[in-house]
């Protein structure tokens, strides 16, 4: 049986499914070097990350098949295997057991779980499913010779995925929380099974007057990729410049949210011109995301909101991302 947002409570405040399934951030590329291993926490589990000599990144459960060891705890890698520091046994990037300092047979259990993992555009993505399936749908490209490499910050709040995604289907909030003008969809939502586009631009008009705000109108689409990516390539109305934003939310436990978030932009005639503009932007849009951090962290989510008719987009956006709710 599903159980639909708002359907048995997983925290008090936030009452949904605390672990979706699909791909999330479990790393930005540049944080794990080559032959480096790392202890983290996500999806209420203990999980290991290394990258091999040869670059390749993996993702283990922490806990070696063999005695219980912790491979965050003095494990190592050797050449593009990962070693258990309890008993010296040496597991391939596929979680087999490939060697043992001592004994003939390696036993068939001998296997730590490995978590389907993608590198892509600077970020290193895992899969999470409940029940344990393998990826049927991967994550957008954004590789681009235009592109600019990217510029990363880190946040830990609490919070929960969809909570953090919904923000790209809340029209009403840009101008009270942002200071941006209210914007309004260009043409109907595009919806492609874990993807959901909507083209937006600015519309001043759309609210009172007493609430409009100077600044540059804004054009771009809001973009969702599975439950744990919400984009956008919001820039200036005829300005000629590009930029892409992504916000990557992965639980760490039922009550904890890692929030990655992610800025690069189209590159411009001059080098000069364009750091500026990367590093301007970036700054800018991090203080926005840090913006919402506070009312991510209070917030109660209710499943049958009060919606009026200029905020249809919430419900569409609440459809699509119920998808990523498995059955029990």
């Amino acid at each position: 049986m599903k159980r639909h947002p708002g359907e048995g409570s997983m925290t008090r405040r936030i009452d949904l499914p605390p672990y979706p399934r699909g791909w999330f951030a479990v790393s930005a590329s540049t944080e794990l070097a080559r032959s480096e291993v790392q202890h983290h926490h996500y999806f209420g589990q203990e999980l290991v990350l290394f990258r091999t000599e040869d670059g390749t990144a993996a993702l283990f459960d922490a806990h070696c098949p063999h005695l219980g060891a912790h491979f965050g705890h003095g494990g190592r890698v050797e050449g593009n295997d990962l070693v258990c520091p309890f008993h010296g046994w040496s597991f391939g990037v596929d979680g087999a057991c490939r060697s043992m300092p001592y004994g003939k047979r390696i036993p068939k259990t001998a296997q730590a779980r490995r978590w389907p993992l993608r590198e892509k555009y600077g970020v290193i993505l895992a899969w999470h499913c409940p029940k344990g399936s393998e990826p049927d749908w991967e994550m957008p490209e954004f590789d681009d010779s235009n592109w600019t490499a990217c510029i990363s910050k880190r946040w830990e709040i609490a919070g929960h995925p969809q909570e953090v995604c919904e923000n790209q289907a809340d029209y009403g909030h840009f101008i009270f929380v942002h200071g941006t003008h209210f914007p309004r969809a260009t043409a109907e939502p595009m919806i492609e099974g874990p993807v959901l586009q909507v083209d937006i631009e600015s519309d001043p008009e759309a609210i009172e007057e007493k609430y409009r705000v100077d600044g540059p109108e804004l054009v771009g689409s809001n973009c969702g990729h599975g439950p744990g990516l919400t984009f956008a390539t919001i820039v200036p109305k005829d300005s000629g410049l590009t930029a892409l934003q992504r916000l990557y939310a992965t639980p760490i436990d039922e009550e904890r949210l890692a929030l990655l978030g992610v800025v690069s932009v189209g590159k411009l005639d001059h080098d000069d011109a364009t750091q500026q503009y990367l590093d301007g932007l970036s700054q800018a849009v991090f203080a926005q995301w840090e913006a919402d951090v506070p009312l991510w962290e209070t917030k109660v989510y209710r499943p049958t909101p009060a919606l009026n008719d200029a905020e249809g987009s919430v419900a569409v956006f609440r459809r699509w991302y119920e998808q990523f709710y498995v059955d029990d």
